[in-house]
């Protein structure tokens, strides 16, 4: 016959904290998919303690010769249907490995009814944001309704602003927002480069023409001015624009 593995709850029940600690550390020095299932089950447990230990160890998995993105389908289901410290303790966890596919869900809590639970999302949506997962967040909001992206971009900007004004940007990249394989869409694939680059360069210019316009209107200002008093500025006196290219040096003074 076979011998019965002890559940969860049997193993919890022999010993307080220590015992706690003893079990995920055994699931630690495993990366077969029990063990990640076992792990993300502690994530609903009542014990603080526990849910703390089997986020450490899930965020460590890959280290240890596991398949990181393995835990992030187990731990959607208790993202939606856990009971609130569940569903926040999954948030911390799918930050903690920066699981990018989960940004459409973490957006989803964002306007949990428990505030707790809302700005572990947020603080999930921002680490994935800070490991190249930006693009991957701002498609999601891409497929919102106007009214729905808007809400959610106003809290994101009180909660990570950098991260706000990132997403806002790229939301404005059509051809990458209508991409149709979001898994590509990481902040350093070669097509989100190549947008970011023509972006910088078209907002340079735009910016260096800004200057020259303005420095102009500062030189005709000063003629204005003169012509006023009686008396043209020459040319040493008058205010260069920026970007307007200098006059020569007369001879006579080299």
């Amino acid at each position: 016959m076979r011998e019965e593995t002890p559940s969860r709850i049997e193993a919890l029940s022999v010993r307080g904290l220590a015992g706690k600690r003893d079990y995920v550390r055994s699931l630690e020095q495993r990366t077969d998919e029990q063990s990640l299932t076992l792990l993300v089950e502690c994530l609903s447990d009542e014990s603080g303690y526990l849910r703390q230990l089997a986020e450490a160890a899930l965020a460590k998995f890959e280290e240890r010769g596991g398949k990181a993105a393995a835990a992030g389908p187990l731990l959607l289901p208790v993202l939606k249907q856990g009971l609130w410290y569940a569903r926040a303790s999954a948030a911390r966890a799918l930050g903690g490995l920066a699981h990018a596919p989960a940004a459409g869900a973490l957006l989803g809590m964002c306007d949990d009814r428990v505030d707790s639970v809302a700005r572990e999302a947020a603080a999930a949506l921002s680490a994935i944001g800070a490991h190249g997962g930006t693009s991957r967040i701002a498609w999601e909001l891409h497929r919102m309704s106007p009214e729905r992206r808007a809400s959610l971009l106003q809290y994101l900007r009180a909660q990570d602003a950098a991260l706000a004004a990132r997403v806002e940007r790229l939301l404005t990249a059509e051809k990458l927002m209508t991409h149709p394989d979001p898994d590509g869409l990481r902040d350093d694939a070669s097509l989100v480069r190549a947008w970011e680059e023509r972006t910088w360069r078209e907002e340079r210019k735009v910016v260096e023409g800004a200057k020259v316009v303005e420095g102009a209107k500062v030189v005709e200002g000063a003629k204005v001015e003169a012509e006023k008093k009686g008396s043209a500025p020459s040319e040493a006196q008058a205010p260069r624009a920026v970007g307007m290219p200098q006059p020569a040096a007369d001879a006579s003074a080299r």
